[in-house]
């Protein structure tokens, strides 16, 4: 048994080249020699493939350039810079790209960020807009209203007449109740002082 798993084993690691996250193969081409070379550190590319003499060469990501993983590439990523109505959350540094986010009153849709929806008459704000969600309205219950000049409202349960007010105009789900007391009649939607 032992010696099976001893001629096996080399095959299924390739000639005795354990891989892991941090190295590659590959074929030396002036010795045809199977090679298992260091994979460059984050921040850094690769400026030189190993040789059956020489480890990896790595060089540092210049500014405006990064890479986020272990790699063997030639040419390391160029920052991401932040779109109309984007902020920078993280700026880029050698390891990480650009992190940008959707400034206020704005959402991540898809490639742009977008203004969030604003409400319709009737309608109250369920769930506020955020950085990567629209604005979720919904219509105002029976009893409710969501104020129409205030598109990111919620909605509200209408006010009760004071004691010495009269309702004049029940309230809907865009207004609230109109009260008035007899010192203090509506006039053209205002109330008139004496």
């Amino acid at each position: 048994m032992f010696v099976l798993t001893a001629l096996v084993l080399p095959v299924l690691c390739g000639a005795g080249l354990a891989m892991d996250a941090h190295s590659y193969r590959r074929t030396d081409p002036v010795t045809g020699q199977q090679l298992l070379c260091d994979k460059c550190p984050p921040g850094t590319r690769m400026r030189a493939h190993c040789t059956i003499s020489r480890q990896t060469e790595c060089a540092p990501c210049g500014a405006g350039l990064y890479t986020e993983f272990w790699n063997y590439i030639a040419y390391c990523l160029r920052c991401d810079a932040c779109s109309d109505h984007q902020r920078v959350v993280q700026p880029c540094n050698g390891t990480v790209n650009t992190v940008c986010e959707c400034e206020a009153g704005f959402f991540w849709d898809q490639h742009f960020c977008r203004r969030h929806s604003a409400c319709k008459p009737g309608h109250g704000v369920k769930a506020p807009g955020t950085p990567h969600r629209d604005t979720v309205c919904e219509l105002c219950a029976d009893g409710h209203y969501a104020n129409i000049m205030q598109t990111h409202a919620a909605c509200v349960t209408h006010s009760a007449c004071k004691a010495d007010e009269q309702l004049v105009l029940p309230g809907s789900r865009w207004h609230d109740n109109v009260c008035a007391t007899c010192d203090h009649p509506i006039q053209k939607g205002t109330s008139s002082k004496k």
